[in-house]
């Protein structure tokens, strides 16, 4: 009688990881319209979204350096800084990302803010007092500020002329020239600074580590301190934004905290995302009913339900 012969065979099961993964850290994130956005974070990984952020397709990078934050001109164009002073520009979408060369320290580079305007107009910021300017959508770089042992968190365009930049050691950084000349101050903060904002020409506001809020009602002429005892939050604020969906300022910070703050920061709402998750988080953008965070996770808070969704999963 005849027989069959089995042949054993072994079967691979490819399992294709997350775009965002348990163990990412996404620094940076760039909403360009309601349904594309991007996310820059740990070991160059860049994630675009054109769905409002249900889902994430990973783009290739040329770095396996952490980027620190992401910033678009429009739905092609964008730019992504991080350490080593790393800057890589697209002009597809990001299906390249090109690394371009920027002024370098011989000390420490990286850069933690990026910031984009009109015209191809784009200011990062970072260590060592670095103020970066590129006038042709990040193809080419100018170092505005000489170097000194000070870390520079975040910056702000007022208009063609004044430009603020906030620091370590409750520093604040001011240009009338458009970046020609700085003047800087230190601050009533005790602590550093990490992000600031305007929403009209004299109302503005500054965050920073151990819950520190500063508020200027005449186009940065004056900052007051507004202690925690007032606020009701003491963790570290890592970004602030004016939402004009709500017309409040929303901060994100440390531990799952957020805070909402009236117009002329008098009225304080601090909240937690979700008693349940404790992520700290380092940068926001509004979207439709509510805001995404990213940090430790990436997340949607909604207005309406107060309800925190994170997304990625």
């Amino acid at each position: 009688m005849g027989g069959y012969i089995v042949k054993p065979h072994t079967v691979v099961q490819v399992v294709i990881p997350p775009a965002i993964e348990k163990r990412d850290n996404i620094y940076g994130i760039s909403v360009v319209t309601p349904q594309q956005m991007w996310l820059a974070g740990n070991y160059g990984k860049i994630l675009l979204s054109t769905d409002s952020g249900k889902s994430w397709v990973r783009q290739t990078t040329p770095t396996q350096n952490h980027l620190q934050d992401i910033s678009a001109w429009d739905e092609t164009n964008a730019v992504a800084v991080g350490n080593g002073g790393i800057i890589l520009i697209t002009d597809n979408a990001g299906a390249t990302w090109t690394e371009v060369e920027a002024p370098k320290s011989e000390i420490a580079n990286k850069l933690i803010s990026i910031h984009t305007y009109e015209n191809g107009e784009a200011w990062a910021v970072g260590e060592l007092g670095m103020i970066l300017l590129s006038k042709d959508r990040g193809k080419s770089w100018t170092r505005m500020r000489e170097e000194e042992d000070v870390i520079m968190n975040d910056l702000f365009k007022l208009d063609d002329n004044n430009i603020f930049v906030v620091g370590e050691y409750g520093r604040l950084f001011r240009s009338r020239d458009g970046g020609k000349t700085w003047n800087d101050r230190y601050t009533e903060s005790p602590s550093s600074l990490t992000a600031i904002d305007f929403h009209t020409a004299e109302n503005g506001i500054i965050v920073g580590l151990d819950g520190v809020i500063l508020a200027t009602h005449d186009a940065g002429e004056t900052w007051s301190l507004i202690g925690d005892k007032v606020s009701g939050i003491s963790e570290h604020l890592m970004d602030v934004q004016w939402s004009g969906q709500i017309q409040q300022w929303v901060a994100v910070g440390n531990k799952g905290k957020w805070i909402k703050l009236s117009g002329d920061l008098d009225k304080f709402y601090p909240n937690q995302l979700s008693k349940t998750d404790l992520s700290s988080h380092t940068e926001l953008a509004f979207v439709e009913g509510g805001f995404i965070t990213v940090g430790a996770n990436v997340g949607f808070m909604d207005y309406g339900s107060d309800q925190f969704t994170e997304l990625g999963k």
